[in-house]
């Protein structure tokens, strides 16, 4: 529950992957239904066809189109049981880009094989599908826009450069007019994909921002552990689990010995550098699931969870001896402090937890403080 030590400004999360992702799961979303509209289309042409095309062509085309299309549903499952992200996300994009200009090659390309090729109406009937789906690929990929490029050429290029190899200037018209319409396409996918992109980019940022503003309000600037209100807050939560669940809990309240004397000898700078060297070790030293905070000047507690007494005074010592044998370098100043440290348990109630514990690092500091004490040998003194 502890927070990490506060990163540098400039290594947040990179959004242009978080980008790349968020772009990713729309393509998933967006374009599945698109692979039933997909052979659906074909089969629909396939149907105006037979008869004026070869039969075999087209049972042929439909087949291979129908393989593809069991290979990309079999990609979409994948996405949609697994759910994944980050990394494991982006690894389907290249099998994602495949599966989709294998399918529109394979459209595309078989559209010109099974076109009648003495038949003006039908040719224009085959180019007029073509071109709706050429549109369709734009609308539904434009989030990435090689994507959507990519899928709309391999769809619709080949029926038009064959509109361009043939005699009639009926079919030199229906070839312009393809290439104008792909003109147009690739304007529309550019002005969709920029602005896909820009709002991505613009959700991420504003996420980020949040999330390094949360983290600045709970965090302690000093010390990169929890302030107060954070420890507190976060405190609550751990003892309402422990509460509910029976489990064993225990709190650590510490306090630097003569730290006053620090500030009053080697300045505010040198109590600074004190207290951060103590924030580390505390974040080196305690578990993701325990709650450590600064909660005053130079003090400090831990909520540890599943934790009983005798553990946690192990645990207390163990600091102790850690802070005591670390040598602090302040300028050319070379410092070693000690710490007192109360031990309590048996409260699920947090402000009597951490009373119990902070009358025990009392008891330590008037024994002579560096000592670790519980909060029964405080009430027995």
């Amino acid at each position: 529950m502890q927070e990490a030590p506060i990163p540098d400004a400039d290594a947040g999360p990179d959004i242009e992957l978080l980008v790349r992702e968020d772009k990713l799961k729309l393509l998933f979303h967006q374009s599945f239904p698109a692979v039933f509209i997909s052979y659906a289309s074909a089969l629909l042409l396939s149907w105006m066809l037979w008869g004026h095309a070869s039969d075999v062509a087209l049972v042929v085309w439909l087949v291979v189109l129908g393989i593809s299309t069991i290979s990309r549903l079999t990609l979409f499952l994948a996405y949609f049981r697994a759910e994944p992200r980050g990394v494991d996300l982006l690894h389907l994009e290249r099998p994602y880009l495949v599966s989709l200009l294998s399918s529109s090659l394979i459209w595309g390309v078989g559209a010109v094989i099974v076109m009648p090729v003495d038949s003006l109406l039908y040719q224009a009937l085959t180019l007029f599908v073509l071109i709706g789906m050429a549109g369709g690929a734009v609308s539904v990929y434009s989030a990435r826009y090689p994507m959507a490029v990519g899928a709309m050429a391999s769809v619709l290029l080949p029926a038009t450069i064959w509109m361009y190899t043939q005699p009639g200037k009926e079919q030199l018209g229906l070839a312009i007019g393809a290439s104008m319409f792909m003109v147009v396409l690739l304007r529309a996918a550019k002005v969709l994909a920029n602005v896909l992109q820009q709002n991505f980019q613009l959700s991420r940022e504003l996420h980020a921002a949040h999330a390094a503003a949360d983290l600045q309000a709970k965090t302690d600037p000093l010390t990169g552990i929890n302030n107060r209100r954070a420890f507190l807050d976060h405190g609550e939560h751990i003892i309402r689990y422990c509460e509910r669940h029976e489990l064993a809990l225990s709190a650590i309240v510490m306090d630097i010995d003569h730290f006053k004397s620090i500030n009053d000898t080697l300045g505010h700078f040198a109590g600074d550098i004190v207290l951060r060297q103590v924030g580390e070790i505390l974040w080196k030293t305690f578990r993701r699931s325990d709650v450590c905070g600064r909660i005053g000047g130079e003090e400090f507690a831990v909520i540890l969870p599943h934790t009983l007494e005798s553990d946690a005074l192990l645990i207390a010592e163990k600091l102790r001896k850690t802070i005591a044998e670390t040598i602090i370098h302040c300028g050319d100043q070379r410092l070693n402090i000690t710490v007192s440290i109360g031990v309590a348990d048996a409260s699920f109630d947090l402000t009597t937890l951490l009373l119990h514990a902070d009358k025990a690092m009392y008891r330590a500091k008037a024994q002579g403080r560096n000592q670790v004490v519980c909060h029964e040998e405080a009430v027995v003194a």
